[in-house]
């Protein structure tokens, strides 16, 4: 983990980031498995990366976000607010992961 934290080459705002996003995950009683919380840091410690270099993603094809829930994707835009220099639509590449988690915790 510790090395996903090293790759955004700011480790300590990708920890800042990632707590946010635990305790967003915690109110919003929103489990994830470690394998997801992985994925997740992932995503986050790459977020870190783009935000400190300006790098931009690809735009996305909002309609194939339409299943994904509002709640997912709001989770997901306050992450993002977190960091500067991001493209408006990476709250929805990183609301999968919520929505993910949702529906997986359902089916338990």
């Amino acid at each position: 983990m510790l090395e996903l934290h090293q790759k955004s080459e700011n480790p300590q705002l990708c920890m800042e980031v990632m707590k946010y996003t635990e305790r967003l995950l915690s109110e919003e009683r929103i489990k994830m498995t470690d394998a997801q919380m992985l994925s997740l840091l992932s995503h986050i410690s790459a977020m870190v990366y783009r935000s400190k270099y300006k790098e931009m993603i690809q735009p996305v094809d909002k309609n194939l976000f339409q299943e994904v829930s509002k709640q997912s994707i709001e989770m997901a835009g306050k992450v993002c607010k977190k960091l500067p220099h991001l493209h408006e639509d990476e709250k929805y590449l990183l609301s999968i992961h919520f929505e993910t988690a949702k529906i997986e915790g359902s089916m338990k």
